[in-house]
């Protein structure tokens, strides 16, 4: 029903604002959410305020996921905590982050759209709980499981790592640098490349996105990807059914397994000709057989790139430096011979608010507004556009 009715929107081009009446269930609350698409007072009277988290005492015990699509949200608490509690406060909050999606924070699974995990990732979160409230209310024994401040489990290893906090499961960052030959960076099998070595020095790449492109729905449209009830962490058919809508990139094979642990940053320097578009970022691990993992995901809209509490639209031509962080947590082992794939994508999705890339107001954009907008991305000395990838800390106290 959702992905019928969605499509119908979708294909019709109609405003995001029409949305809730086209799925047939007209919502005051959704209309008001569209009135504040910025960080602003109404955003910040639902959540704690810098005072208010110094002033939190009681033991928080924060369980999130790698694919978990809350952890932005429990993150955000987490670090904003961390920043502003006092010592106390700190001293009494303990973070999870498990190798699953949210329901998995409750159930973990022993496979999960189409990856598959070790005994040790099925933590009986009845029994944490519980041990948790008999510690924290009752004055009993500190759960055995919660060895630091931190757990972070390592897909791959199959094992969980501790750390006293959540930078500090980040040992080292490694920097791979966007390359291409001739501009050629827009297909999954003749595509740019990550290095180490050095900055890139080719011309700039480039995409091309037209928001009335609605090719995606072969893809998209179907119940079980729209429900995601499919092996989607695994699946490339969105990648390859977009060639040359998007930019990709690759590093070499991995000589040595590789351990991972934190959050990516990009950093690209990119030129529009419209005064506004959305980027997908997506990073992969592409396993020697060709099989593919998805890591981690990060979207930008171009008016925010420098504050979510203000838009400022882009001057077309003008080239700028867009600083990807908003990546998810991850922590998993790339195996030897394994390569990361770097995809840069306009976000053209059934499931996503479509931007029509006029600077508008983009809940209130048709097609009718749609304009194409050129993507090019600079990747030389003077503009190095860069991948950042978190290596793992070890840990002195590892379980599996």
């Amino acid at each position: 029903f959702w992905a019928a009715q969605s499509q119908r929107w979708f294909e019709a081009h109609a405003p995001y604002r029409e949305l809730d009446r086209y799925v047939g269930a007209p919502s005051p609350i959704f209309q008001a959410w569209l009135e504040h698409p910025v960080q602003d007072a109404y955003w910040d009277s639902h959540r704690p305020a810098a005072a208010d988290y110094a002033r939190f005492s009681l033991p928080i015990l924060s369980i999130t996921g790698h694919y978990d699509a809350d952890q932005p949200g429990a993150l955000s608490y987490y670090r904003e905590h961390m920043r502003h509690g006092s010592a106390k406060g700190k001293a009494a909050h303990y973070l999870v982050i498990g190798p699953w999606d949210h329901a998995g924070t409750r159930t973990p699974r022993e496979e999960m759209g189409g990856l598959k995990f070790g005994k040790a990732s099925l933590v009986d979160m009845n029994a944490l709980h519980k041990a948790w409230y008999d510690w924290t209310m009752k004055g009993g024994a500190k759960p055995d499981f919660l060895k630091d401040k931190v757990a972070f489990y390592v897909v791959g290893e199959e094992a969980w790592r501790y750390a006293p906090t959540l930078e500090a499961t980040t040992a080292d960052t490694r920097t791979w640098y966007l390359d291409s030959e001739d501009s050629r960076a827009n297909d999954v099998f003749a595509s740019g490349a990550l290095r180490t070595d050095r900055p890139g020095t080719g011309a700039p790449d480039r995409y091309v996105y037209d928001p009335l492109d609605t090719s995606s729905l072969a893809y998209e449209a179907r119940p079980e990807v729209f429900g995601m009830a499919y092996e989607a962490y695994v699946d490339q058919r969105a990648v390859l059914m977009s060639s040359g809508k998007q930019l990709v990139y690759h590093t070499p094979a991995f000589d040595r397994d590789t351990d991972i642990a934190g959050v990516f940053r990009l950093s690209a320097f990119i030129a529009l000709d419209q005064p506004d578009t959305d980027f997908d970022a997506r990073i992969y691990e592409i396993k020697a057989d060709g099989s593919s993992v998805l890591l981690a995901q990060d979207m930008m809209r171009a008016r925010y790139r420098r504050s979510l509490r203000e838009e400022t639209l882009v001057t077309p031509g003008a080239v700028e430096r867009y600083d990807f962080e908003r990546f998810n947590y991850t922590a998993r082992r790339v195996a030897k011979g394994s390569r990361l794939r770097l995809v840069i994508a306009p976000v053209n999705s059934l499931m996503m608010q479509k931007n029509y890339n006029t600077g508008g107001v983009v809940a209130e954009e048709s097609g009718q507004d749609a304009r194409k907008v050129t993507v090019t991305l600079y990747e030389d000395p003077e503009r190095p556009s860069a991948l950042h990838v978190p290596i793992a800390a070890e840990s002195s106290v590892r379980t599996d």
